[in-house]
């Protein structure tokens, strides 16, 4: 009887408490989870930002070298006159040191509105008409004001700072600095240790040279132009996700996938070229390994924590139910045990303020009661 009654009481709260921490416990790892994963991705969402302001630094670069440049009267002067030997013994040397250290790819003049008139990265290709596809030195030439930015030509994508060139007032061309994305997306892989890719429109490859387009994998509308790991951006990129991107408007666009055993945040953000036109994707793919262990180590500590809060409070009221319930009970049970067998003597008295207080004294009359008929 007495394990029957410690069943009956003990187990249903038990029970009901078991069931409030289970709640407890799944509804705080799944808010913890979601707190894990919000942290994931505002981080995400600054390395992407980051990752274009290391192309906008690059850009602003290369147009401050060409301000540089076109402000040097001495060149304006040579370039308004024609004299290409002039200007490749005053820039050729330092266009090395450049090139080195900033990963500089082209140094050009233009005449309007865009002839090559010197390359310095290339001294012995000039006088082509690259009006059908630089239109950022049309722009320049035809404007006489600067631009920076993204321009894809039939080199590919470029990063690209172009400015007017005047020599004594007169209008002589324009110069540009140019370097290529790889060295910036290389950068921005090591800073932050992610995947980096750029993907364009299959409407902007086209203007990419012919032989660079028989070897690229086309993904939905889009054509991974550079990334710091094609074999994985091919595992991990989908036409459905790029297209979500693209419905996102110019909000970063955060996913989750599988390659290669290993689970990755997404992030892609538009992409836009000089003129503000978007032509692509910047990419970046997160390892979510330290994520999920951290997600593990969350569940680990929340399930330490409640069976720690379940023992302690299960002992605490198997000792308060013992004391106010189950002895009282075992003692009246005792007491009217005794009274059935003719032991009257002794009073029989639970001082609990409550119904077994009740219960005692209504047996110790019947105890009273029954001595005085016995006597």
């Amino acid at each position: 009887m007495k394990q029957g009654l410690k069943a009956k009481t003990i187990l249903p709260v038990m029970l009901i408490l078991l069931l409030v921490m289970s709640g407890l416990a799944v509804f705080n790892y799944f808010s913890q989870v979601s707190l894990v994963h919000d942290e994931a991705e505002e981080t995400l969402k600054g390395v992407l930002n980051t990752a274009h302001g290391i192309l906008d630094a690059r850009m602003d670069l290369y147009q401050q070298m060409a301000t540089l440049v076109a402000g040097v009267p001495s060149a304006a002067d040579a370039f308004s006159r024609g004299d290409r030997k002039k200007l490749m013994t005053e820039f050729s040397p330092g266009f090395k040191i450049l090139k080195k250290k900033f990963g500089l790819a082209q140094f050009q003049f233009h005449k309007p509105p865009a002839t090559s008139f010197l390359r310095v990265h290339q001294p012995e290709k000039y006088g082509d008409d690259l009006s059908s596809f630089r239109f950022t030195v049309l722009s320049v030439n035809e404007k006489r004001a600067g631009v920076r930015g993204i321009e894809i030509g039939r080199a590919g994508i470029g990063l690209r700072g172009v400015e007017p060139v005047f020599s004594k007032g007169s209008h002589a061309g324009s110069v540009e600095f140019g370097g290529d994305l790889a060295p910036a997306l290389e950068d921005a892989k090591k800073v932050f240790n992610t995947e980096v890719v750029v993907l364009i429109t299959q409407e902007a490859a086209t203007q990419v040279w012919q032989e660079w387009q028989k070897n690229v994998k086309l993904i939905g509308n889009y054509t991974p132009f550079y990334s710091t790991n094609p074999a994985l951006t091919q595992g991990i990129v989908q036409a459905g996700m790029l297209a979500a991107a693209k419905a996102a408007g110019r909000s970063a666009y955060i996913d989750r996938a599988a390659a290669g055993g290993k689970e990755y945040y997404i992030a892609l953000s538009p992409l836009a070229d000089y003129s503000g036109k978007e032509v692509g994707f910047l990419g970046i793919f997160m390892d979510r390994t330290a994520v999920l262990a951290k997600i593990r180590r969350t569940l680990t500590i929340n399930i330490a924590v409640y069976v720690s809060i379940l023992a302690l409070v299960s002992a605490v009221i198997n000792i308060s139910l013992r004391k106010t319930v189950i002895n009282p009970v075992i003692a009246l049970t005792n007491a009217a045990d005794d009274v059935s067998m003719g032991k009257l003597a002794d009073k029989i008295e639970i001082k609990s303020n409550d119904e077994l207080e009740t219960l005692a004294k209504s047996i110790d009359r019947m105890r009273i009661s029954m001595k005085k008929l016995l006597e």
